[in-house]
């Protein structure tokens, strides 16, 4: 059974970390992985039909890959948080590696005038070290699953709508791998959110 809501218990162990937000009104939904071509610019055109506004988590290689993406996604007023440079794994490499992966996203995001709003650990992978020593970490209170083939896009949706609630925050993935159920899902999301009168902000 797949797990979309983040049981209380985490972050009542790790409350350094943001795992939603106090809100009215707003949901905050954000991206991981990208940018990345055609799919990233589908995330912007349905953000931008909905008059929406999100976060996206980037991988610093995708960052120097997609400079043009990165200038949409600025534009539209949306904001950007750091994914390190090459979606690197906590729990397979030492603090001090993981560390300067982390610091070499922020050195491209600093060559491209990107102010990073927070970090995000790739996979959500996280470590006492890390807890200690990295500010401002990210995390979620709804994880989507649209990287999980062995889920249907409806039972995404029918799993994840009733858990937008005010002060959310969701993850989806504008990745090669993700994109088969963003496609669906995210339409579906927004549409929702628009129904719920929610104000769907960046971070």
């Amino acid at each position: 059974m797949f797990i979309h809501q983040i049981p209380s218990f985490i972050p009542a162990l790790f409350p350094r970390f943001v795992w939603s937000k106090a809100a009215d009104r707003q949901i905050y939904l954000t991206f991981d992985d990208g940018p990345t071509p055609e799919i990233t610019d589908f995330v912007l055109e349905c953000l931008a039909e909905f008059e929406a506004k999100a976060t996206f988590f980037c991988i610093g290689k995708n960052v120097v890959e997609n400079p043009g993406i990165i200038q949409r996604i600025q534009a539209a007023g949306h904001s950007i948080g750091n994914h390190t440079m090459n979606h690197s794994n906590a729990w397979k490499m030492d603090f001090a590696a993981y560390q300067v992966d982390m610091i070499k996203c922020e050195e491209v995001f600093a060559q491209q005038k990107i102010k990073s709003i927070g970090f995000r650990p790739p996979y959500g992978r996280i470590t006492r070290k890390m807890y200690r020593e990295i500010d401002n970490v990210i995390l979620w209170s709804v994880l989507t699953g649209d990287y999980n083939a062995s889920l249907s896009s409806s039972e995404i949706i029918s799993s994840v709508l009733p858990l937008l609630k005010p002060g959310a925050i969701v993850v989806m993935h504008d990745s090669v791998k993700a994109s088969p159920h963003l496609q669906v899902i995210l339409p579906a999301i927004l549409s929702y959110c628009k129904e719920q009168n929610f104000v769907l902000s960046a971070l």
